[in-house]
């Protein structure tokens, strides 16, 4: 005999997983921070990431997972690619030259201030500084002139930076100021002979944690 009521209560049941399951798929779920909370977070993580002539492309959720230790903790990881809008000399100088200025007010600063705290931090910051930027300029032994001519000639700017002749007095400080930001560039995985347009693929992650209020990103 057609049961009407038993075929309504099985259609009612198959939408009620169907419903579960779009639910666990999409991770809008009370069990887990839905787009809404996580995106913002982790975009604004990977910001940080962000210099004069790079822009966050393909921003998107790779990934999530409870924490084992608690089910109120959700990791969260996105994927994202760091993409160049200017050629790639002139970023890193867009960089050398914010680096540089700093440094050199940190400088006068220290040189006013010789006993004054944070005078001694700034001092300790650039003799650091100029440690990695020789450390990598010899890591690279004969290898780096050629390599520096490469870039900083297809660039005039960067030339005129690096050559600093209408500042002989700063020529040092520039320059390390350049190594510094082609170095970082390097630590992202770009390469010299990237072009505008070409990218890098990078993820952030963050943990959230469930509380009165919904699910909230944890403290960095």
């Amino acid at each position: 005999m057609f049961r009407t009521g038993v075929v309504v209560k099985q259609v009612k049941h198959v939408a009620a997983l169907m419903a579960l399951l779009v639910v666990a798929l999409t991770g809008c779920g009370g069990d887990r921070p839905g787009d809404r909370v996580a995106e913002p977070a982790l975009r604004q993580q990977a910001e940080t990431d962000l210099l004069e002539g790079l822009e966050i492309a393909d921003f998107k959720r790779a990934n999530g997972q409870v924490d084992p230790d608690s089910a109120n903790r959700y990791r969260i990881t996105y994927s994202y690619r760091l993409q160049l809008t200017r050629p790639y000399a002139e970023v890193i100088l867009a960089a050398a030259e914010n680096l540089h200025a700093e440094l050199a007010g940190s400088a006068r600063k220290a040189q006013s201030s010789a006993f004054d705290l944070s005078g001694l931090e700034d001092t300790l910051t650039h003799w650091q500084l100029s440690l990695a930027a020789n450390e990598w300029v010899n890591n690279q032994a004969d290898a780096f002139v050629a390599r520096r001519d490469r870039l900083v000639g297809g660039c005039e700017s960067c030339l005129e930076f690096w050559n600093s002749a209408d500042a002989p007095e700063q020529a040092e400080l520039r320059r390390m100021a350049f190594i510094i930001a082609w170095r970082h560039m390097e630590s992202l995985a770009f390469s010299d002979e990237a072009k505008v347009g070409d990218g890098v693929e990078r993820y952030v992650w963050r943990t959230f944690e469930k509380t009165e209020k919904g699910w909230m990103p944890s403290a960095l």
